[in-house]
């Protein structure tokens, strides 16, 4: 019944285009040239992911929350190489200047300045360490104050000789004294040790000292040097590696927000090349890809859409063997594919990175419609058909399988609709409403032409001119269809291999894999993608300073994060005012102290000979002395311990000694006193200059660390950096699910391709699924009995069978782009078990080839094939992947279809045959 009502439609539209063709062709010009303005005039592509994602998406509400809180659209990462820290510390800090002039980039981290912080140091320290270097800074002060000592060699040698004496160690009371300056005299004579025997400065050992004295003057000597290397925050690899990151500025909505910001930041980066080509400088970051991306698959859609066309017009001048009707049916896809990107404007606006593809598909797929009718046409001028009989019967029987067929494949796109992603829902509208309207162009437009052609010619010249290349339809009936048993057991082998490999097949989530990897911004993101440094890092926002402690402390201990960087919080001190009251002491004590007085080439060599000399004499005598009595008194015991950490040290530097000209040995002594002494001096210095009167601010952070890391609203950011590469799906997975249970808010990178590309797949998925009942659905409609449904459906089903085992087989994987194969295989390949049937239920026998169905059918998913098969020239892999299956797909759906199908066919025909016998 509906069948047969869409054939009294279709008949009565091809009797309104045969008196109507002028008409048709006048509208059809005026749509072409109104589609043709507003494509050139307003269509654009946009790289914007923002826009390609539903705001109503949970993760998708936490990451515009987090870009509108800080007002950032995204990284772009300048990334400097070589063995020499030092030239790239210079190129960092040229290109971040570079950076900071540009208006629209903000957040440019390089080299940061810590001045403030140095005078504040003693505050970042745990209260522990605080205590523990006010005792020895004040072990130093009490004795400097109380004695003619001075920070130099001589008179530390003094000091311990006077020291030494049993006068001053029979006294109990000064014991409390004497073990603590032991530990720091051990110290210092093991340093003396080292230098006297290297002729080089020495490479620096743990001395054998206290742990507690260890760690505070370990404290003290590092503070500079830990201030030094955090000013290029983006520095590793000891300095052979900095990164220079930048914020896009305000989030904007312009088709490619970043792409003159890119333009800009790579003559930079041009530049610094030029000024030191000895150094590897590479531009990278989420804009970057993004941008590149875009790029790089908008190139590739044009060439393919141009390739497409180009092969299609060859392959039908081939087929034809003439020039008239292809032109015209290349004219009227060409006309079409300009309404489908007119409509894209008034229904869309854009075109996104999913959608831009869809004018290589629709090149393919739209021809296909053409080839259906133009066949028919020709088939029923070469039977002798006047020109109305023919356009019944190509427009209102032919017709009736093309518009089931055309109609299953947008419903292949229009099924992208149902899912969170505005990117595919946009191009399933687009590409769905570019298929229907290319099947209005071939079903209306085209035999509109062909009339305007040829009603001027003689009923017997069109005859003439139709048979005159006709296929030798009996010929090849015959030899594809002479051998069903053979052809149905090869298949079925075929299906049943397949099966076994098809659980196989698995899902490529890496989006690098997407990419050209001869892109320096795909190169420079997986040099940087090494454990603890990727470009991909998660973000928390925080409302204050408690509860982001608390948080870093909990994300610091899950075990796939490699660290946490909140310089917010690691910058204001805990407790600060129990810290200042001790900050006050020890800068009270080092008040009147002479620090700032030269000590090299101070050193009496001679007299330091002799004290070491006798020290080492003394101490073996008091060991001797004390061992004798370790037994009785614990004080001989603790002698026999001091002694016995002094001797080592003391016998090393007499024997380096020997041997030594006076002149050596002075150059080494001053040596260890510049670096012992004078660093002392430096620190000491460094500490009586600490602030006192107020605790650490934000407003002595660096503004760029404050403009990142601190929004306006007093909201704190924290970046938390994966230990695995969470490119790859199952990294990336535990770390999202380990941060999600500390802050189910969490956002970036990493959350977002893992939310993202997971619902892509199964969108996907689901829409192959929906894809398939609507065509069960439709198809049954159309032909209304059960039987042929299922010989429709088996070829499809078998094809998309064989896809699937192959890739199993070899190991090629879906991924996030090509993924799209699943709805459009099933919406297109049913396509060709629709036509074969049709015309077997039309003709009652298997005529194929006889007719133009045969020849229509190959040329159709011959031109399918062009279509996608031209993509697979993309440098971009999403896209030659995604022409690589779908080229199979078409492929082996046009060979269950054709060769397959109607051997079953054949079957079903000699059954009914021998009953009628």
């Amino acid at each position: 019944m509906i069948h047969k009502f869409l054939q009294a439609i279709l008949v009565r539209t091809a009797r309104f285009i045969h008196r109507f063709p002028g008409l048709i062709l006048g509208l059809a010009v005026l749509v072409t040239a109104l589609s043709v303005w507003l494509t050139v005039t307003r269509l654009t592509v946009v790289d914007n992911t923002d826009s390609l994602i539903s705001s109503s998406s949970p993760a998708q509400r936490s990451w515009l929350a987090y870009v509108k809180e800080f007002n950032v659209g995204g990284d772009y990462a300048v990334v400097i190489r070589s063995d020499d820290p030092d030239k790239n510390r210079a190129a960092a800090e040229w290109i971040g200047q570079q950076l900071q002039g540009m208006p629209e980039l903000k957040h440019v981290l390089y080299r940061l300045d810590f001045s403030a912080l140095k005078d504040h140091f003693l505050l970042f320290l745990d209260e522990k360490d605080l205590l523990q270097i006010e005792q020895e800074v004040g072990g130093y002060a009490k004795q400097l104050k109380t004695t003619d000592a001075r920070l130099d060699l001589n008179s530390m040698l003094d000091q311990a000789d006077a020291m030494f004496n049993d006068k001053y160690l029979r006294k109990s009371s000064n014991w409390k004294e004497f073990k603590p300056f032991v530990d720091r005299f051990a110290d210092m004579l093991n340093k003396l040790a080292d230098n006297i025997e290297s002729s080089a400065a020495p490479v620096r050992k743990k001395a054998p000292s206290t742990e507690a004295a260890q760690a505070a003057q370990g404290q003290l000597e590092d503070a500079n040097r830990q201030i030094e290397e955090n000013e290029f925050p983006g520095s590793f690899d000891g300095g052979k590696t900095i990164v220079v990151v930048a914020s896009h500025g305000e989030t904007s909505t312009d088709a490619r927000p970043y792409q003159a910001t890119i333009a800009k930041i790579r003559a930079v980066v041009a530049e610094a090349k030029q000024r030191d080509p000895s150094l590897h400088i590479g531009l990278t970051g989420e804009n970057v890809l993004t941008d590149d991306e875009l790029a790089s698959s908008s190139r590739d859609s044009q060439k393919a859409g141009i390739l497409a066309f180009v092969l299609v017009a060859v392959l039908f001048f081939v087929s034809y063997r003439r020039r008239t009707r292809p032109v015209v049916a290349l004219v009227v896809l060409l006309m079409a594919v300009s309404w489908s990107l007119g409509f894209t404007v008034l229904a869309v606006g854009h075109l996104n990175i999913i959608s831009q593809a869809f004018v290589a598909m629709v090149i393919g797929l739209g021809i296909d419609f053409g080839i259906q009718v133009m066949g028919r046409y020709e088939e029923e001028l070469a039977r002798g058909s006047g020109l109305e009989q023919a356009l019944v019967g190509s427009v209102g029987y032919t017709g009736a399988a093309v518009v089931t067929g055309g109609t299953t494949t947008a419903l292949a796109f229009y099924t992208m609709c149902f899912n969170e992603f505005v990117g595919l829902k946009e191009f399933g509208i687009i590409a769905g409403s570019g298929v229907i309207l290319c099947l209005v162009a071939n079903l209306v437009l085209l035999p509109a032409c062909y009339v305007l052609m040829d009603r001027r010619k003689s009923p017997q010249a069109l005859k003439q001119t139709a048979a005159a290349f006709a296929v030798p339809g009996e010929k090849v009936n015959c030899v594809l269809f002479g051998w069903p048993i053979p052809v149905l057991i090869v298949a079925t082998l075929l299906t049943a291999a397949a099966a076994y490999f098809i659980p196989r097949v698995s899902f490529d989530y890496n989006l690098l894999n997407l990419q050209d990897p001869t892109i320096e911004a795909v190169q420079e993101a997986r040099a940087l993608n090494t454990p603890g440094h990727s470009l991909l890092t998660a973000v928390s926002v925080a409302d204050n300073i408690d509860e982001a402690r608390a948080r870093i402390a909990r994300f610091k201990a899950l075990p796939t994060v490699a660290e946490v960087h909140a310089p917010i919080v690691d910058m204001t001190p805990v407790d600060g005012e129990k810290k200042i009251a001790i900050i006050r002491r020890i800068v009270a004590s080092l008040q009147g102290l002479k620090l700032n007085t030269d000590v090299s080439d101070k050193v009496d060599v001679a007299r330091a000979r002799a004290d070491i000399g006798r020290l080492l004499d003394d101490c073996r005598q008091g060991s001797t002395q004390a061992k004798k009595y370790a037994r009785l008194f614990p004080q001989a015991r603790e002698a026999v311990e001091v002694f016995d950490k002094l001797i080592p040290p003391l016998e090393r530097a007499q024997n380096a000694m020997q041997g030594l000209s006076q002149e050596e040995l002075g150059r080494r002594f001053n040596r260890y006193q510049v670096s012992v002494f004078g660093t002392m001096k430096s620190n000491l210095a460094f500490l009586a200059r600490q602030k006192t009167d107020a605790n650490f601010s934000t407003n002595d952070i660096p503004l760029p660390l404050r403009e990142r890391f601190l929004s306006p609203n007093g909201k704190i950011l924290i970046e938390i950096s994966p230990k695995e590469n969470v490119w790859d799906r199952e990294p990336d997975a535990r770390f999202v699910r380990d941060l999600r249970t500390v802050d189910p808010h969490v956002t970036g990178g990493p959350v977002q391709n893992y939310e993202y590309i997971d619902l892509l797949r199964s969108s996907y998925v689901q829409a192959a699924e929906y894809a398939a009942i609507a065509i069960v659905i439709l198809i049954g409609l159309h032909f209304q009995r059960i039987g042929y449904l299922v010989l429709t459906i088996l070829p499809l089903a078998m094809g998309i069978a064989w896809v699937l085992g192959l890739m199993g087989a070899i190991g090629y994987r879906f991924n996030p782009a090509n993924v799209i194969t699943l709805p459009l295989v099933i919406g297109i390949g049913v396509a060709y078990g629709v036509y074969t049937v049709d015309r077997f239920r039309e003709d009652r026998d298997l005529l194929l080839f006889s007719g133009s169905t045969g020849k229509a059918i190959v040329l159709s998913a011959l031109t399918a094939m062009i279509g996608f098969g031209s993509m697979m020239i993309s440098t971009y892999r999403g896209l030659s992947s995604l022409g690589l299956l779908m080229f199979l797909g078409v492929g082996m759906c046009l060979v269950t279809s054709i060769l397959v199908l109607p051997q079953i066919l054949v079957l079903i025909l000699r059954r009914q045959r021998a009953r009628k016998k």
